[in-house]
């Protein structure tokens, strides 16, 4: 990819950093988007060099992602073992966020492709859908670091009246790693406590959660 990477930075008049460093990005971060502080200047380079980047990502064993409308671009994992193997309370949270991202979306909340909640909201929800108690509090910022660090939500600031109560944007890569069938499977959650494995192995083959990459 050397040669590649000097024909762009030729044909740009780039430093090749900027391209190594959105690289770097987006293997760690997983998407891009231009509506996030910090995040557009990289979006904006892989949308420009989408030949480039799709070649780099295909190499690697992971797909070119690029959404123009919704400013998003990212990657999804081509192999299975890519794949993060998630737990049972992190699948259905990602359930409960697609849920109320289509809510917000029939009603037309959207902003830039994002919806805001919060987790109180997120918390609430998942009470009423799979009738479990709430996870404690450091188990659910766990889950909530894991999947910001995935781009499916943006954490936000907390509400001056309840400092435990926290801004949450949900981002369009919802719709991307919870497909329908799988939403349709996991509406179908009753309360009753599932094999986690089972919720394991469906997570492999329909959550595109590429496995986090150690950034030096």
């Amino acid at each position: 990819m050397l040669k590649e990477l000097k024909k762009v930075v030729e044909e740009s008049g780039k430093d090749a950093q900027e391209f190594q460093q959105t690289a770097n990005f987006v293997i760690a971060n997983q998407f891009a988007s231009a509506y996030k502080h910090g995040q557009r200047k990289h979006y904006l380079l892989v949308e420009s060099y989408q030949d480039y980047f799709s070649n780099l990502f295909d190499a690697l064993g992971m797909k070119l992602y690029i959404n123009e409308n919704e400013r998003l671009a990212g990657v999804l994992p081509i192999q299975r073992e890519a794949f993060v193997r998630l737990k049972a309370d992190e699948t259905l949270f990602l359930l409960v966020l697609r849920q109320i991202y289509e809510e917000k979306i029939e009603n037309f909340e959207v902003d830039n492709g994002f919806v805001a909640t919060n987790t109180h909201t997120i918390l609430d929800r998942y009470v009423q859908l799979v009738k479990r108690e709430i996870p404690s509090e450091t188990r659910f910022k766990d889950i909530l670091a894991l999947l910001s660090r995935h781009g499916v939500l943006i954490r936000g600031k907390s509400y001056e009246e309840d400092s435990k109560n926290v801004m949450i944007n949900i981002t369009p890569v919802v719709r991307l790693i919870v497909t329908e069938a799988y939403l349709r499977q996991l509406e179908s959650f009753n309360g009753t406590d599932p094999d986690e494995d089972d919720i394991e192995s469906d997570s492999e083959q329909n959550l595109e959660l590429a496995q986090e990459t150690t950034q030096d």
